[in-house]
């Protein structure tokens, strides 16, 4: 599998798909799931912020990464407004630099990926810490490293319903 970008030409994104992206996401984020196994899963979410704030920063940004971070206080039970203002600062950061990062090819974006999510991550933690919680370890910092493994897959299947198929 090739870390480039796709030199053909792409229909445009529309906003029904992106919504859809980020339900499926939403959804992947209340499937149960037996305790200790979430420790290695990848905030989907949080990645999809990501990819979608990179491909497309006119219709995701920071209100988006932000209204996407209440939903995931309000469905996760966690602390609320937590992964609103971690979604909120990696979407900043991302946004800052978007031009630069849509001419990386796919392992070096997978790397800003993985930096984005640890920040996100450590963000987390430290909100959590200042609310009166211990650390909750440093296998917490696991899972950006698994999305950043799983950013080039995401990647090429985002983009498959908008190819042009040429037949």
């Amino acid at each position: 599998m090739s870390l480039d970008r796709p030199k053909e030409l792409l229909k445009p994104v529309k906003r029904r798909f992106i919504l859809t992206t980020f339900v499926i996401a939403v959804l992947v984020e209340l499937v149960p799931l037996p305790h200790g196994s979430t420790r290695w899963l990848p905030d989907f979410i949080g990645l999809l912020i990501l990819y979608w704030v990179i491909n497309q920063p006119r219709r995701v940004n920071i209100g988006i990464a932000f209204l996407m971070g209440i939903i995931a206080d309000v469905s996760t039970a966690g602390l609320f407004g937590q992964h609103a203002l971690a979604y909120s600062i990696t979407a900043f950061l991302a946004l800052s630099r978007q031009r630069q990062l849509v001419m990386f090819n796919l392992g070096q974006q997978a790397l800003v990926v993985l930096g984005l999510m640890l920040t996100n991550q450590l963000i987390m933690v430290v909100v959590r810490m200042l609310t009166g919680s211990a650390f909750v370890g440093w296998s917490y910092f696991l899972p950006p490293l698994i999305g950043a493994l799983l950013w080039p897959l995401l990647t090429k299947l985002m983009l498959i319903p908008y190819r042009h198929h040429t037949a």
